[in-house]
């Protein structure tokens, strides 16, 4: 090769050098030995706030806060006299730069250096780590959360088992389940919710659902969203009335009613009163506290309110009381939300399918217990095709979505073109998938039996029944 040859290839190299550093997506600036730049490419351009021709000449310590420029110096003097050619990207440890408008952000540095010409260059090479630390502090953070809420959790459902006490293991059971159930009940809301609260009418819809008989709750009140840190305790709160109503009250009867009314009252409070009504009179005021009046007081106080307790004779009457920050109201004009449920299943056959094998024979004997006639459970798509082949379509049906990684929707469709009525049960809080399964009601686990029973008779009272769709 001739001398304009080498001369040529010599100015190619040169040039994809060059093309290689302007395009470069990390900052890199060459420094000679009196630490003055003579390469700033356009990513060190953009990440400094400087241009090229402002920055060229000037000492790279013009780049670091100033706290730091003493350590850099020496830092960079030392690094000349061991030898060493280069250093990798972060291995210059945690250091910052400093922008034009004199912002300070972290950065990653890799350097080397190289002898030209007698003259010993320093390059560094600067990436810009401000969004891998934010990310980082949210990935620690969310962590902290997750581990606190778990935590807080436990203790929760830890405290109720400890406090609750009833006269038999059943009982016990049956109190202890109910409570961590409307905990969950919450925490689905909360979820659902991305943590910003919930609505006041949801929350006693769904902590009555599993206890009433059509019509006996009545709700009128302004479209209100509750605090997230009001959320639980309230649905707790009304839990433990309602259960004492099943016991004592309203729902013991089937002329048994509740009017469940709340308003904002000019100091800003919001007044929440439930009012026990029975045909016969026979309410009295009891001699001793028990836990869920005890949990209620708690509760209120907790929520910064007040509550308020009248036994009469008709029913009893709980008035609660809460401060501004507890709450919002999402709308002026009042919302009347009135319970319709539906008959009970008169024997129905139901299907079920759930591929965790404890929770399956707890719904199978729960709902057998209510009078259905189960069918299965399935633990799978397959094992529920099989039961519907072989016989006569079921009246109604619980699936869950996830069955060993695999979605229930199959068997979803099948029912859906059968027109059997089909509700999930399942820890997802949405169903994913087009509208027709979005829109089907959903059970959030750990399910309460007496809730699942509660939307069954409300999903069978929105149907016709099995005979009239067959004649249809």
């Amino acid at each position: 090769m001739d001398d304009v040859g080498k001369k040529r290839e010599v100015l190619e190299s040169q040039r994809r050098l060059e093309g290689i550093v302007e395009s470069a997506m990390d900052a890199i600036i060459t420094i000679n030995e009196d630490q003055r730049i003579i390469l700033f490419n356009p990513a060190a351009e953009q990440m400094f706030g400087v241009s090229r021709d402002e920055a060229l000449g000037q000492p790279i310590a013009r780049f670091i806060p100033q706290r730091f420029r003493d350590g850099h110096d020496e830092h960079i003097r030392r690094f000349r006299k061991t030898g060493v050619t280069g250093r990798r990207m972060g291995a210059l440890g945690a250091i910052s730069g400093l922008r034009a408008d004199g912002t300070e952000f972290p950065v990653e540095a890799s350097i080397s250096q190289v002898d030209l010409h007698d003259e010993r260059l320093a390059t560094v090479i600067l990436r810009d780590i401000t969004e891998r630390i934010a990310n980082e502090e949210a990935r620690q953070l969310l962590a902290r959360e997750v581990d606190h809420r778990a935590k807080n959790a436990l203790a929760v459902v830890q405290a109720l088992v400890s406090l609750t006490s009833a006269p038999t293991k059943d009982d016990f059971v049956t109190a202890v389940r109910g409570r961590v159930a409307a905990l969950g009940r919450a925490h689905s809301l909360l979820a659902q919710n991305r943590w910003t609260g919930g609505d006041l009418a949801k929350i006693v819809t769904d902590e009555t659902a599993a206890y009433c008989r059509p019509g006996q709750v009545r709700l009128d009140g302004a479209a209100v969203s509750l605090a997230p840190n009001a959320v639980q305790p309230l649905s707790l709160l009304i839990h433990e009335l309602a259960t004492n109503a099943v016991k004592y009250g309203a729902f013991s009867a089937a002329s048994g009613r509740i009017d469940v009314v709340w308003r904002v009252a000019e100091d800003g409070h919001l007044e929440f009163t439930w009012s026990e009504t029975l045909s016969t009179p026979t309410v009295a005021e009891p001699t001793s506290q028990g836990f869920g009046s005890t949990l209620i007081e708690t509760v209120t106080r907790q929520l910064a309110g007040d509550i308020q307790t009248r036994w009469r004779p008709q029913g009893v009457q709980i008035s609660v009381r809460l401060p501004p920050q507890g709450y919002r109201v999402e709308a002026e004009m009042p919302r009347v939300a009135k319970r319709t449920a539906g008959a009970g299943p008169n024997s129905k056959t139901l299907l079920i399918v759930e591929d965790e094998l404890l929770v399956a024979m707890e719904l199978a004997n729960a709902l057998r217990t209510d009078g259905w006639q189960i069918m299965g459970p399935a633990a799978s798509v397959e094992e529920a095709f099989a039961l519907l082949a072989d016989g006569p379509m079921p009246d109604a049906a619980v699936l869950d979505i996830n069955l060993n990684g695999q979605t229930v929707y199959p068997v979803a469709d099948l029912l859906h073109t059968r027109g059997v009525p089909y509700l999930f049960c399942t820890g997802y809080e949405t169903a994913t998938g087009d509208d027709r399964y979005r829109e089907k009601p959903i059970v959030r686990k750990p399910a309460h039996p007496a809730v699942l029973i509660g939307e069954l008779r409300l999903l069978l009272g929105s149907f016709p029944d099995p005979d009239d769709r067959e004649a249809a």
